[in-house]
C-alpha cells in the first residue's frame, strides 16, 4: 500500500474490519433506502474506521512522477514510429 500511496502521491486508508466491500454496498443500500440522506452521512454513521493510513513519501511521489514522464514521451515515440503517415 505504501507504494500505491507514492505513486499516487495521495493518503491511503486501510479500513477496520475485513469486510470493507459489503460494507460499501450496506452503504450505498442505505442512502438509496432513504436511510440516510447522502453517502457521506452513511460513511460518517457505518464506518467502521481506519486501521492504517498510508503517507505519500514526497521523494518518491517526485520519482514516479518523472518515471511516468518518461513513459509518456516513450509512448509518444513509439507511437510516432509505428504509426504510418505521422
Amino acid at each position: 500500500m505504501q507504494t500505491v500511496a507514492n505513486v499516487m502521491d495521495m493518503e491511503i486508508e486501510v479500513p477496520a474490519g475485513d469486510q470493507a466491500v459489503a460494507l460499501g454496498a450496506a452503504m450505498f443500500a442505505a442512502t438509496a433506502a432513504g436511510v440516510h440522506a447522502s453517502m457521506a452521512e452513511a460513511q460518517r454513521v457505518m464506518s467502521s474506521g481506519t486501521e492504517r493510513v498510508y503517507r505519500p513519501d514526497p521523494e518518491q511521489a517526485k520519482r514516479y512522477d518523472e518515471l511516468y514522464a518518461r513513459y509518456l514521451r516513450l509512448g509518444a515515440f513509439v507511437q510516432r514510429e509505428l504509426t504510418p503517415g505521422m
